[in-house]
């Protein structure tokens, strides 16, 4: 019973996680795009805008997913004291995978869009130009398959 109330614990983590990663990327991607309004955009059908925002999330999903692996405990042989560590190092996990995911995505668009110098990718994204938009999506989720592995191994030297 202990151990079904910890995969209870843990799945409300997730789904909190889940709806923190969303906020957080549409929150990047407003930074990283002046003079675009987003949800102007999307309810005008900005098919490049939803693109790229729908890439954010996903990336950032994609990140913070070695950050929610379920954590193995014994509940009922384990003393209260370490199952509250295990619960906090499972919090630590998913605010380190939070920070790596935005770190990660923002600073790979940002470099991209600047070794990219004679493209505005947000003013042709403004514009809805989709193909554009694309690239940046593929930009985002290769930062993030490649980002996911490094989050893994930084894990496994907190929680060990």
């Amino acid at each position: 019973m202990a151990d079904l109330f910890f995969s209870g614990v843990q799945f409300v983590i997730a789904v909190i996680a889940a709806a923190i990663v969303a906020y957080l990327s549409i929150w990047l991607f407003d930074k990283a795009t002046h003079g675009i309004d987003e949800w102007n955009e999307l309810r005008k059908g900005n098919l490049a805008v939803g693109v790229v925002l729908g890439a954010t999330i996903i990336g950032a999903g994609i990140v913070l997913r070695p950050a929610l692996a379920p954590i193995t405990l014994s509940l009922d042989a384990a003393p209260v004291d370490a199952v509250a560590l295990r619960i906090l190092l499972h919090g630590l996990q998913v605010l380190v995978g939070l920070l790596l995911a935005v770190v990660s995505l923002g600073l790979s668009v940002w470099l991209f869009t600047r070794l990219t110098g004679s493209i505005d990718e947000w003013a042709e994204i403004a514009r809805g130009n989709t193909a554009i938009a694309a690239v940046l999506a593929g930009v985002i989720i290769a930062t993030a398959l490649i980002t996911s592995t490094t989050l893994e191994a930084v894990l496994k030297l907190i929680v060990r």
